[in-house]
């Protein structure tokens, strides 16, 4: 009997968060879908920020209400991500400072060179919308940057354009 009975060699992290009890006297297991991990779940946001058009096109092709849209979504995805994270996992802050910098633009944009601006200007925006836009992309960059580097996640596509460069990296 010792033969047919032998020790796991490795019980991975993934396998040791399903389970969810023991019964004894003669041993058992329950079982349960924890979910996707954390560095799952943060892995699904990059993939999502990797396609916000917003953050890394040319500022001559942004369109403002495009923009608006995207930040809007970008917004929504943070909020659904929080929600299927801990208060204690390291993506919350990062993703709360993107959520905040996302609500910034918006304030910003309207507050900053009130006097200057006169509203949108069809596909062109102001002073304002440059500068808001700016920020986001600063905020964002960095936040994506922490979150990349804890998860050793890679940063694909054209979302890298807003990640913080070292000197020995520019052009």
């Amino acid at each position: 009997m010792a033969g047919k009975m032998r020790r796991a060699e490795r019980v991975t992290a993934k396998t040791a968060r399903r389970i969810t009890g023991i019964s004894t006297p003669f041993g058992g297991l329950s079982w349960s879908d924890p979910g996707p991990s954390e560095a799952e779940v943060v892995r699904k946001f990059l993939l999502f920020m990797e396609d916000r058009r917003a953050l890394y096109i040319p500022l001559d092709y942004e369109v403002l209400q495009h923009v608006r849209a995207s930040i809007d979504q970008i917004r929504a995805e943070c909020t659904k991500t929080l929600q299927q994270l801990g208060p204690k996992a390291f993506a919350t802050p990062p993703i709360r400072a993107i959520r905040q910098a996302a609500r910034g633009f918006q304030d910003d944009q309207a507050r900053a060179f009130r006097f200057f601006d006169h509203g949108p200007q069809g596909h062109e925006g102001g002073p304002a919308f440059y500068t808001a836009l700016g920020v986001l992309r600063a905020i964002v960059g960095q936040q994506v940057a922490l979150l990349a580097a804890h998860y050793d996640i890679d940063v694909e596509g054209d979302l890298a354009a807003v990640l913080p460069r070292l000197d020995n990296e520019r052009s």
